[in-house]
């Protein structure tokens, strides 16, 4: 499937990208942010591209072919966003976008495991659901491993899903009997700890979406990141900078919203907010891409 970048022109706009520029794609995924950007920053410009996962980094470079002088490929998780700036020697910024979806090619690859599609390559996928495949923990070792209130508590907190006692229970039940292995394994689980009204009377998504979006946030400490990136982004931005945040979880989006209050808010404010509300898809967008239904875009400047 091809890989469809959200809020794209709304992103670009925010950027308010400066020719001959340095700006960072902290979330690479299938290059489609990236290559807008590369497109319009002038010859001398320059992207710096990072993703965790090493497979998206070599599709991104197919798309990106013909801006290859222009781009820095970096494979690390964005939270280390200091680090890979030092070593690169860069020490400021025009812009930087971070866009905190997973990508169509994770999704659509059945051995990765983030999928809940019940087609045949899916169900027997392996429970892995790591961006970055050189990590040691998988889903595997949360579903498990993790104790009973663990499990409950990322279901809950992560997934938003009611039924998140009954779901940790019967996992734990499950694999005393044999290990929940596969993603069918996992469904089934699932399917056996909710009635049947919430499976197939749901308006919207997957009765199995809320569990898989907890396992693989816990997985890739999705969280975490995100709350250790914003002040480190804001820090190597230029003065009149822009950091353009997509997030498609209120999650996600509550961290950015209350950091960037925080950060305009105090005594001499570091930054301007540009969005006093979240910036949303457009109905036509939402038709041309479902997975953009979600998202929400904040942006900001760099005051000082």
């Amino acid at each position: 499937m091809e890989h469809i970048p959200v809020l794209l022109n709304e992103s670009i706009d925010f950027l308010e990208l400066k020719r001959d520029g340095i700006y960072v794609d902290a979330t690479l995924g299938g290059g489609g942010h990236a290559e807008k950007i590369a497109s319009l920053i002038g010859k001398n410009g320059k992207v710096i591209g990072i993703d965790q996962d090493e497979e998206a980094i070599e599709k991104a470079k197919m798309r990106l072919a013909e801006f290859e002088e222009k781009i820095e490929y970096v494979h690390d998780n964005f939270k280390n966003l200091d680090y890979i700036l030092n070593k690169l020697g860069v020490e400021k910024i025009d812009g930087i976008l971070l866009d905190l979806g997973v990508s169509t090619y994770q999704l659509e690859s059945p051995e990765r495991g983030f999928s809940f599609s019940e087609k045949e390559a899916n169900l027997s996928a392996p429970l892995d659901m790591r961006m970055d495949r050189t990590q040691s923990l998988t889903a595997y070792e949360v579903v498990n491993k993790y104790r009973e209130s663990q499990l409950r508590d990322i279901l809950w907190r992560l997934g938003e899903e009611p039924f998140a006692r009954q779901i940790s229970r019967k996992i734990v039940r499950q694999r005393e009997r044999s290990p929940i292995k596969t993603t069918n394994d996992l469904l089934q689980v699932i399917k056996s700890a909710t009635p049947p009204k919430y499976r197939f009377s749901r308006r919207e998504g997957h009765y199995a979406s809320k569990v898989f979006r907890a396992i693989r946030m816990e997985v890739n400490k999705e969280l975490e990141a995100i709350e250790e990136v914003l002040p480190k982004a804001i820090g190597f931005l230029k003065k009149e900078g822009r950091l353009v945040v997509i997030s498609f979880h209120s999650l996600e989006d509550r961290i950015v919203k209350q950091t960037f209050k925080s950060l305009a808010n105090k005594e001499e404010p570091v930054i301007k907010i540009l969005t006093k509300k979240p910036v949303l898809p457009t109905e036509e967008e939402i038709e041309k891409n479902p997975k953009a239904r979600s998202a929400k875009l904040r942006a900001a400047e760099k005051l000082t």
